[in-house]
């Protein structure tokens, strides 16, 4: 088997055979490291090359621009994340020395709508869930808040709808939405 190491990432070319264009289209499974874990993307690339070694080249050339550019993106994140840093840092700085706390607005903190609070509405539905189900509730109504860009009282709101269309159900019937699928289909 073909594979190579490239800048900590593990590249394996799985060439195959499309029979629509009667060429070889290059991909590769890149694995890297995440702490103790590992975390993979398995990548086709649009080109068509006229052999299976083609294919292994080409997919090993085209992975090391994809981890290149991955790379790339992960360093473009990181100096946003540090510059955002410094200018919290600044703000701060400047707002002690006009005499206030340079403390974030309460506002923010109070528009959110934390997980704590999630607990406690579902809690005032009746049911008696375990914390690992509540956690995967809350994460996929999050995903959905994200995907449909709502804010934090329509998330907060959704769930309250959940209440109302579960009140009307059978104890033994009502049950907490766990995926995105089941919190979209609350109306």
């Amino acid at each position: 088997m073909w594979s190579q190491l490239y800048r900590d990432h593990l590249i394996m070319p799985f060439p195959s055979y499309d029979t629509a264009t009667n060429a070889w289209v290059p991909q590769a499974d890149i694995t890297w490291c995440v702490g103790s874990a590992r975390d993979f993307e398995f990548v086709r690339f649009p080109k068509r090359v006229g052999s299976e070694i083609e294919a292994v080249r080409c997919a090993l050339e085209l992975g090391r621009e994809w981890v290149d550019d991955r790379l790339r993106r992960a360093a473009t994140g990181q100096r946003q994340v540090i510059d955002m840093i410094g200018a919290l840092k600044g703000r701060a700085a400047r707002a002690q020395a006009r005499g206030g706390s340079g403390i974030a607005p309460v506002r923010e903190a109070r528009d959110r709508f934390t997980f704590d609070q999630f607990k406690s509405l579902i809690a005032l539905q009746g049911l008696d869930v375990p914390q690992d189900r509540l956690e995967q509730s809350y994460v996929a109504l999050l995903n959905l808040r994200k995907q449909n860009r709502w804010s934090w009282a329509q998330t907060r709101r959704r769930v309250e709808r959940s209440q109302q269309e579960s009140a009307g159900r059978r104890p033994a019937k009502r049950r907490l939405p766990l995926t995105e699928r089941e919190w979209r289909r609350i109306s």
